[in-house]
């Protein structure tokens, strides 16, 4: 037995003690939900900080979304994220760290579902090797000296409970003989008699007891089958539900781009196919996980309400929306400078899609030099205005006439000198 097991058999005896004090493992349970729910509240407060550091960064956030609207394609996105990455890194914020809460958490929530679903070993404290040696009992052929049940491994130990209350005589009369018979091989240093002596000791200190108002949920409920175990499945729908929905109300939900309208549809399916999801389990499963799960989802949304009251979230007016989004849009250049550009970058239009700077192919120096030189040369007038097209036409009509008198002028020099 490793460290990690000693220690789910130590918290297992804690819900062992509580089931004998409240005489009730339904009662039990909800007080080890609530015990749960109180370790992890640090946890959970670490992360509504972060969640109220990154909704006060909203505005800007939304400065910079609003900055790039209407423009899909992948290098605007692309130039989004990183603008609101470089904003957090700004403002000394990792939206990494909320998920670091997340991950701390869900290991123990899964150790601790190990205690419930596996009471036999860890509240009762009966080994490993007898644990199977009895299933292999109960699951077997009646012919070959079984019960002949079915039992799925998620069930865990809490319906092999059930069996030994229910047919105690036959375990005490049957095991045995069953084991040594070749029906389940011991490992070395174990026996048939010492498994048997582990499951006599844990019906002697009691058994726990998984019946609510007549209703045993240490039972799987048949699908197949209608009854009040029925109950359970139904309760577990309706709780996550709402338990989802409020979540979400009560707690901060970051941006991701989205509109209203595809935000919505993600959560609407979300809070459909969770609960569903969760129905499911609860049909391969014994009543008493269910029944566990509907407490914690309940705690747990109580405890996110609480939070929320204790630690809200800030709240926003028009005005902090609109500053924002004046400190991201920039002041507009200069007159100079976007004749500038206009030269420099003639031939060579923005994109519909792309108004970045990046658009632009940078001039080279020697371009830059030949413009900046030509703008200063039309300022001073040390260079002329290009003719325009009627002058030229104006200079092409004198050329043709000052060409013609001088064909005249050289015919009449000639023809006065034949004369002679």
């Amino acid at each position: 037995m490793n460290f990690i097991d000693k220690l789910l058999c130590w918290i297992g005896q804690f819900l062992g003690w509580l089931d004998k004090t409240t005489g009730s493992y339904t009662l039990a349970l909800f007080i080890f939900a609530f015990v749960v729910e109180l370790l992890l509240l640090p946890i959970a407060i670490k992360q509504q900080k972060t969640s109220i550091k990154q909704a006060r960064l909203r505005p800007k956030e939304m400065a910079i979304r609003k900055k790039y609207a209407g423009r899909n394609d992948q290098a605007t996105q692309q130039k989004v994220a990183q603008e609101i990455q470089e904003m957090y890194q700004k403002e000394n914020f990792n939206p990494l760290s909320g998920c670091l809460p997340l991950l701390l958490q869900m290991p123990v929530i899964l150790a601790l579902y190990q205690i419930v679903i596996n009471p036999l070993h860890y509240v009762m404290g009966v080994g490993s090797e007898a644990i199977k040696a009895l299933q292999a009992f109960v699951t077997a052929a009646v012919d070959a000296g079984g019960l002949g049940m079915t039992i799925g491994r998620s069930n865990g130990t809490i319906v092999l409970i059930d069996a030994m209350r229910d047919n105690w005589a036959a375990i005490q009369s049957k095991f045995v003989a069953f084991v040594e018979g070749g029906g389940y091989e011991m490992p070395v240093g174990t026996t048939a008699t010492s498994a048997l002596g582990e499951l006599e000791g844990a019906v002697s200190r009691g058994l726990p007891d998984f019946s609510l108002f007549g209703i045993n949920l240490g039972e799987i409920p048949d699908i197949k089958k209608p009854s009040w175990l029925w109950l359970v499945p139904v309760l577990t729908f309706v709780v996550y539900f709402f338990s989802m929905r409020l979540t979400r109300k009560f707690s901060y939900q970051p941006s991701n781009g989205q509109t209203e309208k595809q935000t919505g549809c993600t959560n609407t399916f979300m809070d459909i196919t969770m609960p569903l999801m969760s129905v499911y389990f609860t049909f391969v499963v014994p009543a008493s996980i269910g029944v566990y799960w509907i407490f914690k989802s309940i705690l747990g949304t109580v405890k996110q309400f609480i939070l929320s009251r204790v630690m809200p979230m800030p709240t926003f007016t028009e005005e902090d929306y609109k500053a924002a989004e004046r400190e991201y849009a920039g002041k507009p250049a200069s007159k100079e400078k976007r004749k500038l550009d206009l030269d420099a970058n003639r031939g060579n239009p923005k994109s519909l899609f792309h108004i970045d700077d990046e658009d632009y192919t940078p001039p080279s120096d020697d371009d830059t030099f030949d413009t900046e030189k030509r703008i200063a040369a039309e300022k001073t007038g040390a260079i002329e205005t290009a003719p325009l097209k009627e002058d030229k036409r104006r200079e092409k009509k004198s050329a043709e006439k000052d060409e013609k008198k001088d064909e005249k002028k050289d015919g009449g020099n000639k023809d006065g000198k034949d004369a002679e």
